[in-house]
């Protein structure tokens, strides 16, 4: 389906296949002149892993079949002799998802790259974790190679309440029964009947080395050798950028933000979720730094974390479980508090506001912080970690005056790693299981202006309604997305849509969509705590959410397939032509055939006949110059400076704040000029320069006494 800015919903392509397993509709690749795409006048390709495949003869869900959508033509089929879990895509490569392994081919040619054998056996719901980034790779690894260990990595979470230690406390009592059956077991050599998926798992890899559970590795798609990506004591660190220890649980679900800097993990309980920021190092992945930025906590209950997602800014994580709720967390880039000033404007800002960079107070806090030991602690010798964890060790004062002298921060890769920050959840939105169902219970749900639905051929039966614990297993899928707003529009049609109609959300809509196929567009707005005594920068958030439209993308089986070929028109070949024109463009290349719907002859042009500029132009667009590092306060922010104006007759004004100079001039008064400069006799070591209001005091270190520097052009006066 596309969703329109209008909100309608077009259904653009719909086949029957029986039960899929995973479907993708994968990006156009990356080109350059030396790779080219070998799909280029069949794309765009949708990936389909299926029960039966198109030879027919494999094992259910063994092989990943790629359609053409402009032609309807199977492209390419990849067989495997085990089942097949999930499929993921980026511009570079296809990663199929197996049990413990997995499959990386290149995604102009679909030959393999590389593959990866090592990985971390989870229960459920996805059997093999990972998460791909635009160049990374992030899986759970089965052991710890301390040779190729990152620094830092998780912290310890400080946070249990006293239904957290009841919990605890119960579930010692029941590990340790269960490893008492798990000897009886062992000494027999037989399994009980009722053994869940870890028993069997822990039985089979007996004979094996012991696995360690969550650990991540993170390799680059780009420079990792062909063939098997192994992590051991023997193996040399290409391609690997990171190796850290993430929870003590093996791991259950991954996701890289946008940028692909940072990774967020939840384990198989589900209490906490982990922020990583990965800082990589050129040489080897046991130089790279691995900062532990937040613990995302949902509660003590236990519950299966299904799916992720960021908003486009980073400043929002939106995290689902297999009970349906989806959980609203507030997280900066860059760690931290989360707070009005960090959350209510619809920009990202600094890390540090300004204020906070003129007045010095990180230097202030980082001398008590390096003096006590702990955070302004009493305590002498603690951590800095507020955890006390042994990964985060103490702070080096001679680090600390390193990295913070001038506003300089140093090696971010070197010590002190940043304090963990623990955020609890601004939201949980429970997605219904029937729109007919939704009640003040699960929100201000409202229905008429704004919400939407397909009109369907013919009457669709209901779905049965029935309660995400009496589903299959008690879960009920859910998958989540932010993306601009659909039901602005309709809402206000008589208006026309300005550009500054979308500033007024500070946060994207939030889209979830239910197994059942109902869609529902959230909108977030985030406002300070209403409990606050008064409101200033570093006021907590609250959020309000009320779900705005909403769609039910429900097909029923009387109704026709939308199958390929299409028309030249249709808006996924649009969208194709459309982005694989500009890709050609970016790579220096003619385009091949028509330009696509967009036509920007003239431009190409004029870069291929003009060659000098363009060289230059792709030149420029590589440098990157910092040419200093701020001071800490400004000249200008001081109280301390007045500017004086030199006037042709000799007389010297002295401007301040109060001047009268400032206010008279109104809207229709013409400012005359102070001095015009473009005087060809002009001398300014010949005018005679009086300072109105005080003498200049010589500065310590000065060779020359105030007398002397009368002549000097602009005085700058330092009194106070």
């Amino acid at each position: 389906f596309a969703l329109q800015i209008s909100g309608e919903a077009q259904e653009l392509f719909s086949v029957r296949h029986g039960p899929v397993r995973a479907a993708r509709i994968l990006p156009a690749p990356q080109i350059s002149a030396q790779k080219c795409d070998n799909f280029a006048e069949k794309r765009p390709l949708l990936g389909v892993c299926k029960s039966i495949g198109s030879s027919g003869t494999s094992p259910p869900y063994c092989c990943v079949d790629l359609y053409s959508l402009r032609t309807g033509e199977m492209v390419k089929s990849i067989q495997f002799k085990t089942p097949i879990y999930d499929l993921h895509c980026n511009k570079r490569i296809l990663v199929v998802v197996l049990q413990e392994k997995i499959a990386a081919f290149d995604s102009c040619t679909f030959t393999k790259k590389f593959f990866v054998t090592s990985c971390y056996p989870c229960p459920g719901p996805n059997m093999n974790p990972i998460a791909l980034g635009s160049r990374w790779l992030a899986y759970a690894e089965n052991k710890l190679i301390r040779c190729h260990q990152s620094r830092g990595g998780a912290c310890g979470d400080n946070i249990q309440s006293y239904t957290a230690t009841v919990i605890s406390a119960a579930k010692t009592i029941k590990t340790g029964l269960t490893m008492v059956g798990k000897v009886v077991t062992q000494l027999t050599g037989t399994l009980p009947s009722g053994a869940t998926e870890e028993e069997i798992l822990a039985h089979s890899n007996l004979r094996r080395s012991p696995l360690v559970p969550g650990i991540v590795t993170i390799i680059d798609t780009e420079t990792v050798a062909e063939g098997q990506v192994l992590v051991s004591e023997d193996s040399d660190s290409d391609g690997i950028v990171a190796h850290f220890p993430a929870h003590e649980k093996p791991i259950c679900c991954m996701a890289f933000n946008p940028s692909g800097m940072l990774l967020v993990t939840t384990d198989t309980l589900g209490h906490d979720f982990h922020v990583f920021q990965i800082l990589t190092h050129p040489w080897s992945s046991s130089q790279s730094a691995v900062h532990h930025l937040y613990t995302l906590h949902r509660g003590e209950t236990e519950a299966k974390v299904q799916d992720i997602s960021f908003s486009h800014d980073c400043r929002w994580v939106v995290v689902s479980t297999l009970r349906g709720t989806s959980h609203v967390f507030p997280i900066n880039p860059y760690g931290g508090q989360p707070c009005v000033r960090t959350h209510m404007s619809p920009r990202v800002v600094n890390r540090m506001s300004r204020f906070q960079k003129s007045a010095g107070l990180e230097e202030i806090e980082q001398e008590l912080t390096s003096k006590q030991g702990g955070r302004c602690s009493p305590v002498p010798g603690l951590s800095s970690s507020p955890s006390g964890s042994p990964l985060h060790g103490k702070l080096n004062s001679q680090d600390t005056y390193n990295n913070f002298t001038n506003n300089n921060p140093g090696n971010p890769r070197l010590l002190p790693l940043p304090s963990l920050t623990v955020v609890l959840p601004l939201a949980q939105i429970k997605q219904p299981m029937t729109l007919g169902t939704i009640t003040k219970r699960t929100g201000p749900y409202l229905f008429g202006a704004g919400c939407f639905s397909i009109k369907a051929p013919c009457k669709s039966k209901p779905a049965p309604q029935i309660s995400p614990s009496k589903s299959v297993g008690g879960e009920f899928c859910v998958a989540a997305v932010f993306g601009a707003s659909r039901s602005w529009f309709a809402n206000n049609s008589g208006l026309k849509r300005e550009k500054d109609q979308s500033k007024q959300f500070v946060v994207e809509s939030l889209y979830i969509i239910s197994c059942y196929g109902s869609l529902v567009e959230h909108v977030l707005e985030p406002r300070p705590l209403s409990t606050a005594p008064k409101i200033s920068d570093d006021t907590p958030l609250e959020m309000v959410t009320c779900p705005r439209a909403s769609w039910t993308l429900v097909r029923t089986p009387q109704w026709n397939e939308l199958q390929p070929p299409f028309n030249a028109n249709h808006p996924l070949l649009l969208a194709a032509d459309a982005v694989q024109y500009y890709q050609y463009l970016l790579a220096g290349l003619v385009p091949p055939g028509s330009p696509g719907p967009i036509t920007r002859h003239e431009s190409y042009d004029s870069l291929a006949s003009d060659h000098s500029g363009q060289e230059d132009e792709e030149w420029l667009s590589q440098v990157e110059i910092v040419t200093h590092t701020g001071p800490h306060r400004r000249l200008w922010m001081g109280p301390q400076f007045q500017f004086k104006t030199i006037h042709p007759s000799g007389q010297t004004t002295v401007i301040s704040s109060s001047s009268s100079v400032l206010q008279s001039h109104g809207p229709s008064d013409t400012p005359q000029p102070l001095l015009d400069f473009d005087t060809d006799d002009l001398d300014l070591n010949s005018l005679r320069i009086q300072p109105v209001r005080s003498e200049p005091v010589s500065m310590p270190g000065s060779p020359r006494p105030a007398a002397d520097r009368r002549g000097v052009s602009t005085v700058i006066d330092a009194t106070s």
